[in-house]
């Protein structure tokens, strides 16, 4: 019963309320200015584990990695919502957000005993020990890409069957640090699907 990381499910929200806006203006030698809104993304993408994920498991953290993108080109991919940034006026402009791509690393420690690749363990009791996920925004005008960094949790992220569905954060007991656009962040819902 491997496990593989193969898809990103096509329920990818990032959607927040109000944002402090950090950087008034646009310059060109100045950084990207950071949006605040609220956008969604239907995204497609693929993922490792290391060590893989086996029956008996042999490792005490399993790394994740994985990565995943928006195509407004080609079927029912893309991003919509609402998204600003502030203007040289003082006001706010509308940003038009047409895609993401989106790159995490991290590891994952189960809650009790056991290996974290075992896959009874994987499935009952893994939660976030240190993931950070990047999402670089394809908008007009360009903004500010998110940094979120999930630090630990008290409850599994892993539910779901026939598929296995990781979320981001855990449901309780994640830190949430985040930079960029949409931040600062208790926003990100992230659920990679893991196939059996």
């Amino acid at each position: 019963m491997i496990r593989k990381l193969v898809g990103m499910a096509a329920a990818f929200a990032l959607a927040a309320t109000v944002f402090a806006v950090v950087e008034p203006g646009v310059s060109s030698a100045a950084p990207l200015p950071s949006a605040s809104g609220t956008v969604g993304c239907k995204i497609v993408g693929s993922g490792k584990f290391a060590p893989k994920l086996t029956l008996a498991g042999n490792a005490t953290a399993v790394k994740i990695h994985f990565s995943a993108t928006s195509n407004p080109t080609s079927g029912p991919l893309g991003c919509g919502g609402s998204a600003t940034i502030p203007n040289s006026a003082g006001t706010l402009s509308p940003v038009n957000v047409t895609g993401v791509t989106i790159t995490g690393a991290g590891y994952l420690v189960p809650l009790g005993p056991g290996n974290a690749n075992k896959c009874s363990v994987f499935t009952a009791s893994d939660t976030i020990g240190v993931i950070k996920v990047k999402y670089v925004w394809t908008a007009v005008p360009a903004i500010a890409p998110t940094v979120l960094t999930f630090t630990g949790g008290t409850a599994p992220i892993v539910s779901g069957s026939p598929f296995d569905t990781i979320t981001l954060p855990a449901p309780s007991g994640t830190s949430i640090v985040g930079t960029g656009s949409f931040t600062p962040s208790t926003c990100s819902v992230l659920r990679p699907v893991v196939h059996r």
